[in-house]
């Protein structure tokens, strides 16, 4: 749709039209991702490469989206919100295009640190967007919407690489030609995007008194989900589970991720935001417990783990929306940064605590972490009701 026709649509269709985009955006954007750090870390153990080199590599990414997102609202500022996501999208894809030409591990180890501080940019401005045009009266579906494009995303991903194959440049191509793609359906509709206000944004401690809660919410998805990506399985295998079941027990987890977020963004929308975030607590602290209770009772064991997986999920989707609804414009794309920022500190961290609760209590310290997660996200919503508080 040309430039015209964009400005004689209805203010409706306008925003129709800029979710679809953003929506497609997002999806290639994380197939791409979720299919390229199995594909670095399959590639640097054929190497040889030790385990916990790998890992570093693998953590370059999120540890440079945390570094720069607190810097994207001064960004968006300057150059506003099309051309910066258009701009931290085609700085990503040119880091992973290069990644076949380099062979050490520090060339890798920094273009996947410069990815992650570009990615940061359209992480944090496609959100604020996206919780701009939503509106007060479907926010949380929309939000729930997005929650579950990127869920589809990342799961996806892996699937991209077992039809390119690890070995040679092949996959490597096709992801970076799947994170170009994310720029087309944001140029389309780069007229649409809002205007951030320049009032002076919020200090990151200062939001982080103000939500709390929503915080919390971004570190326990954060750090749950990575987790279980790297040690479900393990965990599955060393309570003495088959290890196809093992690995298909995270299939189940992440199914509830994608399938549940409607139902919740519909319920919060209806009954409002911290009602649902404390049944998501609620259930993140009942799914540990009955992991353990249902461990030899498969078909039971599947539907808790599709339950948990949702609502774990459902954490970063209602929190989003809960930011929605209390900041606006400039302040917004603030308190996203400190929401995506928090989120990508799990990503770093859960994995090592992961690896550290299981050695100190082989195999079942990792359902006791993230039960211990769990209630401190519940106390903090609960504490957070009682004092009538905002986030």
């Amino acid at each position: 749709m040309n430039d015209a026709a964009l400005a004689e649509a209805g203010p409706a269709r306008r925003r129709r039209l800029a979710l679809l985009a953003i929506f497609a955006s997002v999806l290639s954007f994380s197939i791409s991702l979720g299919g390229l750090v199995p594909w670095m870390a399959l590639s640097l153990e054929a190497r040889g490469t030790e385990e916990a080199v790998i890992g570093i590599v693998c953590a370059a990414n999120p540890f440079g989206v945390m570094l720069a997102a607190p810097l994207v609202p001064r960004l968006l500022r300057r150059v506003g919100t099309a051309d910066a996501i258009l701009g931290g999208i085609f700085v990503s894809v040119v880091t992973i295009a290069l990644l076949p030409l380099f062979d050490s591990v520090a060339g890798w180890l920094i273009l996947r640190l410069v990815s992650g501080l570009a990615a940061s940019v359209p992480w944090v401005v496609t959100e604020t967007w996206i919780n701009v045009v939503a509106g007060d009266r479907s926010r949380a579906r929309v939000i729930a919407l997005y929650g579950t494009i990127m869920a589809v995303g990342f799961t996806t991903g892996p699937v991209v690489l077992t039809v390119t194959g690890a070995e040679g440049p092949a996959a490597v191509l096709c992801f970076a030609a799947l994170n170009a793609s994310a720029l087309v359906p944001i140029f389309l509709v780069r007229r649409l995007a809002p205007i951030v206000s320049h009032a002076e944004s919020p200090r990151l401690s200062g939001i982080a008194l103000a939500m709390p809660a929503i915080l919390a919410a971004a570190f326990l998805s954060g750090a749950v989900d990575t987790a279980f990506f790297g040690f479900l399985p393990i965990w599955g295998m060393r309570a003495g589970l088959d290890e196809t079941f093992a690995v298909t027990l995270l299939s189940v987890f992440v199914a509830g991720n994608v399938l549940l977020q409607l139902p919740l963004g519909w319920l919060a929308d209806v009954l409002g935001y911290r009602p649902v975030m404390l049944v998501c607590g609620l259930a993140s602290i009942l799914g540990p417990i009955l992991t353990l209770e249902t461990i030899e009772l498969p078909i039971v064991l599947c539907v808790v783990m599709f339950v948990w997986g949702g609502m774990l999920w459902g954490t970063y989707t209602i929190g989003l929306a809960a930011l929605g609804q209390r900041f606006r414009n400039g302040p917004l794309a603030a308190a996203n940064a400190a929401f995506v920022m928090v989120y990508t500190l799990a990503n770093i961290t859960g994995p090592p605590l992961a690896g550290l609760a299981i050695a100190a209590w082989d195999p079942h310290g990792l359902i006791v972490l993230m039960l211990g997660f769990a209630v401190a996200f519940t106390g903090l919503v609960l504490w957070r009701s009682v004092t009538r508080r905002d986030g």
